[in-house]
């Protein structure tokens, strides 16, 4: 063979290979990675939203953990190529009102520790006025604890739409409220001004600066100084509002109100803790150490919480119930809802998103990614850095910080980002149930913990429970290289059980929220499987069994050494889990990622190591080889991390840095999952509604009107519809119904003749709400609805039938007349064919007879030849 052949076919051969690697690279790379899609991610703290747009406009910034609702920056983010937008409705305002009595002579009088003057306040705030003239229209008026634009809400629609009724502006009946209130307090109103033993009434309310509420708290100060109230605005940031409305003793007066805020970063389908977290639970703030509100509330909140409720039925009347005993109540007075617009970077995809929480779910950094490739850092702005202790006990009760902490832990369970039924992260699960009356057994040799031992014992003979959740752990390995077991399972339950027990030296009752609460009350017994299997038996029932699951499912976040080295410094009162408890012992406020904390858990990291420590609580499931193992991870981590919080999600702390307010997480690369574990989420089937034009009803009548649901414009038959008509006099739902799904797409919603009877002649409103099964947030649609009477009904129909017959007569004579026209000409026709046929005859008679002559001639020629 030609050596110059060969030397070209190996060329070729090579290049051919060149370009397959090449290929076969590129490929590769595209295969999704263990952890998330994304290398890094930097936060750092960012408060102003409209600069945020801009440097993500210049490629400085990828996302805005914040948002906006100015005109130009929404005009901005519009007009801008390189800016996106991800919508939420997870931001609430509201007012947190001391409902304490202070000493007068010591710290003067607090209007708020009455009740009526606290209620009252409702009338005097414009809740339109706020969102219309403060928000620039992007909010919804909040009047009751349940929001708008929640499952909740709108399964309660036509009464929550009643107390919004109840409680619409009204100055002069709560101006009239608060005067009779004082002047049964004992109080004075002289010249204008309210007094109190001779002493002024001055009410110090603490407004935040860093947004909105700047301006919502001068208003509200307004109508306080025009009751005659001396007021002191005290201005400040979240952490000077964390030191004095939460960690400050609420006793002694430095404030009476607060312009507060709160960002619900998931959807739910069920909020039962959300009344008991509110207005009873220490969780959201100090002020509930000491007031307790009337014990109806209270017993009823920790019913719901509890789901002790029997059916949906009993439910919605303890939801009822609740919501006006809240109002009546009154520590926290709700103002408005937002619509958020968050700012994102147009080069990220794959972006899931809370329909509620917006960018706050806990899956959106997990799934995000560079379009067209895998890897990179971005930058996230957080609007405020490192505002609470980084603890996951007791720590962590502001946004910010659970905004970053929230992606280096995994949860057992998490809301579906669209419907907020659970989902399973790190847990599968089955429910057994025999709910809501019924009871399982559980088997005498499950576990129960008794806090008094610290050790696991046998429930024994006769113990019941309404529910069993059958789990299976997805363990994996914890950020420091040690592989979960059900030691940190084990030890995750008895924390919450010494968490409780007032006996315990690390006794803390205000880290532990309702639902943890709940659970301690309704724990029965764990039925250990296998290392990775177990069954947990609660007295819990609820309607949506992945309430059950979520109640009842166990799992860990941190490691059992971690926790041990914890108990350790608070057992000691060196460090405190929650900042109630490190106010009142005067120690720093456990913090595993920074500060003084480091250093005395350093101290007895180094103890527990001497030791080969294990905690009493799970010996049954720790050799000491484990333990000596376990102990070496964790001071290897800190040698090289520098930090003591280590867990089990898709990304670590690599980096926190306070003076710079600055935190940086890491690709886990050694996570249990891939990063397209959740690219499912991307798609939010939201229902598109349509009604038809304004229809009219008759009283006495029945009447059917249409409806439609589509999905990217195809019929779409996953939602749930209702209908009210709302009388606009009032305001209040006169008629509830159900819509009948009538076909693909199509609905139908049917007044009954006794449901139209109700209604007086004039114009309604018909208000549709659905609620999609896929994604569960709220369509909200009206049109007018005119009822007319019977007489007029009868009026319009008869003129109608009247005009109907006189065209339809009209047309048949015009028709008539056409035929007659029709049926002339053929008569003329007829007669000019007769009179055609007349002449032809005369010319074939004259033809013949010309025929005959010119024949007789024709034969007398012929004879003389």
């Amino acid at each position: 063979m030609n050596s110059s052949r060969v030397l070209t076919i190996v060329l070729l051969g090579m290049l051919i290979t060149a370009i397959l690697a090449t290929s076969m690279a590129g490929v590769i790379a595209q295969e999704a990675p263990r952890g998330p899609y994304l290398d890094e991610v930097i936060y750092k703290e960012e408060p102003d939203t409209s600069k945020a747009i801009r440097l993500i406009d210049k490629g400085e910034l990828h996302l805005q953990l914040w948002y906006t609702t100015k005109a130009e920056d929404i005009k901005f983010i519009e007009e801008s190529p390189r800016v996106g937008m991800i919508p939420g409705y997870g931001g609430v305002f509201n007012l947190f009102l001391n409902p304490l009595f202070t000493d007068p002579e010591k710290y003067g009088f607090n209007p708020f520790s009455i009740k009526k003057v606290r209620e009252a306040l409702n009338y005097l705030i414009d809740r339109e006025y706020i969102v219309k003239e403060i928000l620039h229209g992007y909010g919804i008026p909040q009047v009751t604890v349940f929001r708008p634009m929640t499952p909740d809400y709108a399964r309660e629609v036509d009464f929550m739409m009643s107390m919004e009724t109840k409680y619409k502006y009204n100055p002069d009946l709560g101006k009239s409220m608060i005067f009779e209130a004082l002047y049964e307090a004992g109080c004075e109103y002289k010249e204008g001004k309210w007094y109190y033993k001779g002493k002024p009434i001055k009410v110090k309310i603490f407004i935040r600066i860093e947004d909105e509420r700047k301006t919502i708290g001068e208003y509200v100060a307004s109508i306080l100084e025009d009751l005659g109230f001396e007021v002191e605005k005290i201005y400040g940031d979240a952490y000077k509002a964390w030191l004095t409305v939460y960690g400050g003793d609420p006793r002694t007066g430095e404030w009476h109100a607060y312009t507060e805020g709160w960002a619900f970063t998931a959807i739910s389908a069920y909020e039962d803790d959300l009344p008991e977290f509110m207005y009873v639970s220490p969780w959201s703030g100090a002020v509930f150490e000491y007031y307790k509100p009337s014990p109806v509330l209270v017993d009823l909140a920790e019913k719901l919480t509890g789901a002790e409720y029997k059916s949906l039925e009993e439910r919605s009347e303890w939801v009822r119930k609740l919501t006006e005993l809240c109002l009546a109540d009154s520590t926290r007075i709700w103002l408005v809802v937002q619509s958020l617009v968050f700012p994102v970077s147009a080069d990220l995809e794959n972006i899931v998103y809370d329909l509620v929480g917006g960018p706050y779910s806990l899956f959106t950094i997990r799934a995000l990614k560079f379009k067209g490739r895998i890897g990179g850092s971005i930058i996230v702005g957080n609007r405020r850095m490192f505002i609470s202790a980084w603890n996951p006990i007791g720590g962590e009760k502001w946004l910010y910080d659970t905004l970053v902490t929230r992606q280096i832990v995994d949860p057992a369970l998490w809301p579906h980002p669209h419907t907020g039924r659970y989902i399973p992260v790190r847990v599968k699960f089955k429910v057994v149930t025999k709910g809501p009356e019924g009871k399982l057994p559980v088997p005498e040799d499950a576990l129960k913990f008794d806090p008094k031992t610290l050790d696991w014992v046998p429930v024994g003979p006769g113990v019941n429970a309404t529910s069993a959740v059958e789990m299976e752990f997805i363990y994996g390995k914890w950020h420091h290289g040690a592989e979960m077991d059900i030691a940190d399972i084990m030890i995750s339950i008895s924390e919450l059980f010494r968490l409780l027990n007032p006996e315990d030296p690390i006794y803390d009752e205000a880290s532990v929220g309702p639902t943890g609460r709940a659970f301690v009350e309704k724990f029965k017994g764990i039925k250990i499987l296998a290392d990775n299997k177990a069954v947990v038996y609660v007295d819990y029932w609820h309607p949506d069994e992945t309430y059950i699951a979520s109640f009842g499912v166990v799992w860990a976040t941190i490691p059992w050494e971690v926790v041990a080295l914890m108990n350790e410094a608070v057992k000691n009162r060196e460090l405190a889990f929650s900042d109630t408890r490190a106010g009142e012992w005067g120690v720093e406020w456990l913090d595993l990622s920074k500060g003084p904390s480091l250093d005395i858990l350093k101290k007895y990291l180094d103890k527990l190591k001497a030791e080969n420590y294990i905690p009493k609580e799970i010996s049954k499931w720790v050799t000491p080889e484990e333990a000596k193992a376990r102990w070496e991870a964790l001071t290897k981590w800190y040698e090289e991390i520098g930090h003591f919080y280590v867990s089990n999600g898709p990304f670590y702390i690599a980096k926190v840095d306070p003076a710079a307010k600055m935190c940086v997480i890491k690709a886990f690369r050694e996570y249990i999952f891939t990063a397209d574990a959740w690219n499912e989420l991307v798609k939010v089937k939201k229902p598109e509604i349509g009604l038809p034009a304004p229809p009219t009803v008759v009283p006495g009548l029945e009447a059917k009107i249409a409806v439609s649901s589509t999905f990217e414009g195809a019929p779409y038959d996953k939602v749930d519809i209702v209908g009210l008509v709302v009388d606009p006099a009032t305001g209040l739902a006169v008629i509830k119904a159900l819509a009948e799904h009538v076909g693909p797409g199509r609905f139908e919603i049917a007044l009954s003749s006794e449901d139209t009877a109700k209604l007086k002649p004039g114009i309604y409103k018909l208000t549709v709400v659905a609620i999609g099964r896929e994604a569960s947030i709220p369509v909200i649609k009206s049109i007018d609805l005119t009822v007319m009477p019977e007489t007029l009904y009868f009026e319009k129909t008869a003129r109608e039938l009247e005009m109907t017959l006189r065209g339809e007569i009209s047309a048949l004579r015009t028709e008539l007349e056409g035929r007659i026209e029709e049926l002339g000409s053929a008569v003329e026709g007829v007669k000019g064919t007769l009179n055609t046929a007349m002449m032809l005859a005369g010319v074939a008679l004259l033809v013949g007879i010309i025929g005959i002559a010119v024949g007789a001639i024709a034969a007398a020629r012929a004879g003389k030849k």
